[in-house]
């Protein structure tokens, strides 16, 4: 079986998220407790990395593996509210508290604006 260009975009996706997070890739070397160049050889395709490295790879980088591996057509819409809930994901129950009303205040705001 061919997976190319699953694993090229697995690449670009751990890249960009690596660089987004301001993260160096010996700071995710040392995060997944490699050699900053085995994750240099993933992201330019000399090595696959492992289902363990794959895994931590996602956690630390919050990507969706299924997103990359099995792509659809989504909106724009649908790419930040992906974004925002990967985020609500790994936040703590103080972190969604203060979350909910922000949400909450703006979505008041916004019915005293349409009246």
């Amino acid at each position: 079986m061919n997976c190319e260009q699953e694993l090229t975009a697995l690449r670009e996706v751990i890249r960009n998220e690596r660089k987004n997070k301001r993260i160096t890739q010996e700071e995710l070397a040392e995060m997944l407790e490699v050699s900053p160049t085995h994750v240099k050889h993933i992201e330019s395709g000399h090595r696959k990395p492992s289902i363990e490295i794959l895994f931590e790879l996602a956690k630390i980088l919050n990507i969706s593996l299924d997103e990359v591996v099995f792509p659809k057509k989504e909106t724009p819409h649908d790419v930040t509210r992906g974004k925002i809930e990967r985020l609500l994901d790994v936040s703590d129950e103080a972190s969604l508290r203060f979350i909910l009303s922000v949400l909450e205040a703006l979505r008041e705001k916004e019915q005293a604006d349409v009246k």
